[in-house]
This record gives C-alpha cells, structure tokens and sequence, in this order.
C-alpha cells in the first residue's frame, strides 16, 4: 500500500472553499494533486499556492456533469504524475431554495447533475485505473441539509442523499478490489456556507465548531470541538491510529 506522500488525488471544486482547503491540505502531505472547477482562475489560484508550498498540482477546468471531459482529467492525472488513488468529489452546483411544488426541472437536473451524476462520473472514470493497481480512496460528499431535510432545499438536498446510497452501494461492491468509498457530510465556515447561513439562519443544522487534533499517549489522534452556537447538536467524535479507530458521541 502507497504512503499518502505517494498519491495523486482528483480534488473537485477545488477553487474556492472546503475544496481548496483539502487540496491545500493533502499537497501540504506530499498529495500530487488534480484541482478541478468550472472556472479557470480559481483553480489556477490553488494550484499556484501549491507550488508556492513546494508541492505539485495540476489546474484542468471540468463540468462534472460532462463525461467525456472527466475522463480527460483522469487520464491527464494518470499521464502527468502516473497514478489516480484518491477522489475527493466536493463540486457541487448551488441552485436556488424553493418549496417542493415550485421546484423547477431545470434546478433538480443541474443539482443532481452536478453532484450525484458527477460524482458518479469520476468514480467510473478512476474505477479501471484503481482496479488495476487494487488500491483506491474515494470520498464523496453529502450535507446535513438532505439527511435532516431542510425545507425549500429539495432539488439539492434529495441530491446529496442519493450521494449517500450511491457510496454504499459502490462500497460494498468495490471493496474487493481494494477500493474505499465513504462519504462525509461537511460543516465548515466556507463563503457559501456563511452566504447561506446569513440567508436562512433558522435552518442551520448545525452551530461552527473549532476543532483541534492532540495525540493521545497511544499515537491516537483525538479530535476535539467546540461549539460556538447555543443549540444542542450531536457530533461524531472519532479516535483513529494505523491499527484500530473508536467512535464516540457527544452532544454540543
């Protein structure tokens, strides 16, 4: 198995926000890295601060949602840098809110197109190129606004909950090649994020939190939050080193 500073990684979305967040953080491990978007400038932006790090990343402008073009930015990974192990699929279309009976085709086609069928598009275009190798990480992404439904959010949010049954599936289906496909569901103060929770404060789903990683004596690594909103809300802790990981629980 590859060490992380082996990897190459497709990163979606990755001008602005928790996209370019996770690509600044996995080149900053060593990652080679794939910043994709639909604008050019942003994802040129990343890729120059990379660089400026010492790491090296690669810009290619991509619409999810069109095939053929997905399928030359994984080759041009595997071409550039000799591999494709990780998948980050975080672009994502933001339509606007509207009741059920006011959603408009369009809005659903350009949320699900975006994200479900995006993401779909990435994980066949890497599967043969994983499958070969036996290795393969891919993280979709999915939202608190679809798994606690969050009214006026249907087009994006039913979007982001096909996203979770989509990963199970693929999960157990790929898991015998050695491909790991989870999903996560991501709070982070990002400018679309802030835009939102300004637009429909009552609907946050959940308060900002400061996280801090300390080692425990073990070698474990121990995530710990804070919360900075006065609702009760639950998270996920998680406890993880190379041989074993705990969950826990706990209420904010």
């Amino acid at each position: 198995m590859k060490q992380l500073n082996e990897k190459v990684a497709i990163v979606t979305g990755a001008g602005q926000g928790i996209g370019k967040g996770i690509a600044m953080c996995l080149a900053k491990r060593g990652v080679k890295v794939v910043c994709t978007g639909r604008r050019e400038a942003p994802i040129q932006q990343t890729v120059a601060e990379i660089e400026e790090l010492g790491g090296q990343g690669l810009a290619m402008t991509c619409d999810s949602a069109d095939r053929a073009r997905v399928e030359e930015v994984v080759k041009a990974a595997v071409d550039t840098f000799g591999s494709i192990d990780v998948i980050v699929n975080n672009g994502q279309a933001i339509v606007p809110s509207a009741p059920v009976e006011d959603t408009t085709y369009e809005n659903m086609l350009a949320a699900w197109q975006s994200g479900t069928i995006g993401s779909l598009n990435y994980m066949q275009a890497a599967f043969p190129y994983m499958k070969e190798q036996h290795e393969g990480r891919i993280i979709n992404f999915a939202s608190a606004t679809g798994m606690f439904g969050i009214a006026g959010q249907l087009a994006y949010g039913s979007n982001k909950e096909a996203l979770r049954g989509l990963t199970k599936i693929a999960a157990k289906e790929w898991g015998q090649y050695g491909i790991c496909v989870n999903v996560v569901l991501p709070g982070a103060e990002s400018p679309a994020a802030k835009a939102w929770a300004e637009k429909f404060p009552e609907d946050m789903p959940y308060d900002y939190l400061e996280i801090a990683i300390t080692a425990d004596g073990d070698g474990a690594r121990r995530i710990v939050a804070h919360s900075f909103g006065s609702r009760s809300r639950q998270l996920l802790c998680v406890w993880a080193n190379d041989s074993k990981s705990r969950l826990g629980k706990c209420q904010l």
